[in-house]
């Protein structure tokens, strides 16, 4: 099977024409998800009450789950189904809100928002554990999962993201479109 290789440019306008761009795709009811012979890969957005009340039952202290409740959370599950090692690392995937890049809120971004609350090691512990690692090989058969966080303002969002294959990171780039992927909000109350 030959994979494509696109230049981000392309793959970047052709983001804003598709709800999802990667092939032959069908729609889960919770989200956007890609799958072919190499590897599953699907993306669940969250509400923020389903964040905090996750965070809340492990003992966070309200001014943690009120940040907590100021983001957007997805939660990133991919599978390699292939032979070969599958490489993910977020350093080299982009997310886009309205036309701009956004940034992802990761490890810098918790540690200041939890040494201001003061917030115990315990507790960051677990955060860490939740969120999808910045850098991760699957080897043939692998799953692996976590949170992508974002600011909270944000309503839908566009990523492009690059997976590079093989032990060594030197074969194939498979690019990976996911288009207007919605935030969740929460349902107001009746």
């Amino acid at each position: 099977m030959q994979l494509r290789i696109l230049p981000c440019r392309l793959l970047t306008a052709l983001l804003c024409l598709q709800p999802v761009f990667a092939g032959a795709l069908e729609r889960p009811v919770n989200g956007p998800y890609f799958e072919d012979d190499r590897m599953l890969v699907v993306l669940t957005p969250r509400t923020p009450a389903q964040m905090s009340a996750f965070y809340e039952a492990r003992g966070f202290p309200p001014a943690a789950l009120e940040r907590i409740r100021h983001t957007c959370f997805m939660t990133l599950r991919i599978e390699n189904r292939s032979r070969d090692v599958l490489w993910v690392d977020l350093g080299q995937w982009h997310f886009y809100a309205d036309g701009k890049e956004i940034p992802r809120l990761g490890e810098h971004y918790w540690q200041q928002q939890w040494d201001e609350i003061h917030l115990r090691q315990a507790s960051r512990s677990t955060f860490g554990w939740t969120q999808f690692p910045q850098l991760r090989d699957l080897q043939p058969e692998e799953p692996v999962g976590g949170n992508l966080v974002f600011p909270g303002n944000t309503r839908r969002i566009n990523i492009d993201a690059m997976l590079q294959t093989g032990a060594q990171r030197t074969g194939p780039v498979i690019h990976l479109g996911f288009g207007n992927v919605a935030c969740r909000q929460d349902s107001p109350a009746s």
